[in-house]
């Protein structure tokens, strides 16, 4: 048996044969801005005024959390909280199942 090194075919090989074969990319002129162009507005708008908002630390009955929320003082309606009303409401779906996982886990036999 014997071993003999390949013949490297003819031509360009690796990178040079990419460039040799490749079509001369075109040249595009660069675009002028429109003569109507209007500033952008920022991305993200941070309002620091004072709101009307009082904050206050609750504890949920369902779930026993403390819950923070921001209230407006003329209305008594929540603003924000934390956490989230569906976050609590899921929280106590999950403590209701799990009781009711442990409760049907127990058989009670009657003689």
């Amino acid at each position: 048996m014997e071993i003999r090194p390949l013949a490297a075919p003819p031509g360009p090989q690796g990178l040079d044969a990419l460039g040799a074969t490749a079509a001369p990319a075109e040249t595009q002129q660069p675009s002028k801005p429109p003569v109507s162009a209007k500033t952008l507005e920022p991305a993200v708008k941070l309002d620091i005024t004072t709101t009307n908002g009082k904050a206050r630390y609750i504890k949920d009955l369902d779930t026993s959390a403390i819950v923070f929320q921001v209230v407006d003082t003329t209305s008594g309606t929540v603003i924000d909280q934390l956490p989230s009303e569906t976050a609590l409401r899921n929280r106590a779906y999950d403590s209701a199942r799990e009781t009711q996982k442990q409760s049907a886990g127990s058989v009670s036999r009657v003689a």
